[in-house]
């Protein structure tokens, strides 16, 4: 993948989790938590399956993983400012978003992978 659609992944990633965050405001924090995970985990399942398609290996569990440790730390944060911010969970949806778009590229490597073909599947190299 070219390193300009890397940055634009992680860019739609960081809006989407953030705004996620802050459309879920008025629910309790553990409740906001999970549900950002579990819609986090059931986008990037059908991403897989479609990056499968052009020979890229998402790695699932450190993938959520890493986001579920993120939003616990949004969580707590939330928790933590209440009552000294006039609105908490824009300010954590937008570090959410932030932590996505700046954190994500250094941990692509380790989240996706080009699948290379095997020797088998290949043709073989005549020798003259």
């Amino acid at each position: 993948m070219t390193s300009s659609s890397k940055v634009v992944r992680y860019l739609l990633g960081g809006l989407l989790i953030g705004g996620f965050w802050y459309l879920n405001r008025g629910r309790p924090l553990w409740e906001e938590a999970l549900r950002t995970i579990i819609v986090f985990a059931v986008v990037m399942f059908l991403m897989k399956s479609r990056l499968k398609r052009r020979s890229i290996d998402v790695h699932l569990v450190p993938l959520i993983a890493s986001k579920a440790a993120l939003v616990a730390v949004a969580a707590l944060v939330e928790s933590r400012i209440e009552g000294s911010v006039g609105n908490p969970a824009l300010v954590v949806a937008i570090g959410l978003g932030l932590g996505v778009i700046l954190l994500g590229p250094l941990g692509d490597g380790h989240y996706f992978t080009r699948q290379v073909p095997s020797s088998a599947s290949a043709p073989a190299r005549q020798v003259r």
